[in-house]
């Protein structure tokens, strides 16, 4: 039973619509760049979480800079290697093991390494779908505004360790974020 559930949830993901971040503001760099991890419930909520998950692991500074390192080496990617098929699925995805890190209180320390990886994949998205011959200028914006959702995450995550409910509040709209991504 187990394997059904796998395989259904992995087929549902392949499916999905794609998050794409986030169109009507593409035309500009630094502004779009600003928007685009904004606009994207996608990105927000990955961010959001990753800055969450600092605060609950002790990693004030190095889970967020990794975060946003790998960002910016997936926009490199995105750009010149152009659209991959399994960007998408893998954007999703980071939502889902998000939130499921909630659950893991044990594992909480080890797993939340993989955010940045799954930080790569969304930066390719910000790659693949930045203004051509801005991509410099974007990608300042993108780093700027992730910054920001990083510290507001990290804000939030510091208090959870104080509000019982904060940390399945927190898993339950992670949920309910890549939900609504799966179902487009």
């Amino acid at each position: 039973m187990n394997k059904l559930r796998m395989t259904t949830a992995s087929v549902l993901m392949l499916l999905a619509t794609p998050a794409f971040a986030h169109t009507g503001h593409m035309e500009h760099g630094f502004s779009s760049g600003v928007l685009h991890p904004l606009t994207g419930l996608d990105h927000l909520m990955m961010l959001l979480s990753s800055g969450f998950l600092a605060a609950l692991t002790g990693r004030r500074l190095s889970l967020p800079l990794l975060t946003l390192l790998a960002m910016v080496v997936g926009t490199a990617a995105g750009v010149l290697l152009g659209g991959n098929n399994l960007v998408e699925p893998l954007v999703l995805a980071s939502l889902w093991f998000a939130g499921a890190l909630m659950f893991a209180p044990n594992r909480l320390s080890v797993l939340s390494w993989m955010m940045p990886c799954f930080a790569l994949f969304h930066g390719w998205a910000h790659g693949v779908e930045a203004p051509i011959g801005q991509v410099a200028l974007f990608t300042v914006g993108a780093v700027a505004s992730s910054l920001v959702l990083l510290a507001m995450g990290y804000a939030v995550g510091s208090k959870a360790n104080h509000i019982a409910w904060l940390k399945k509040g927190w898993a339950a709209a992670v949920f309910a974020s890549a939900s609504v991504l799966l179902v487009g």
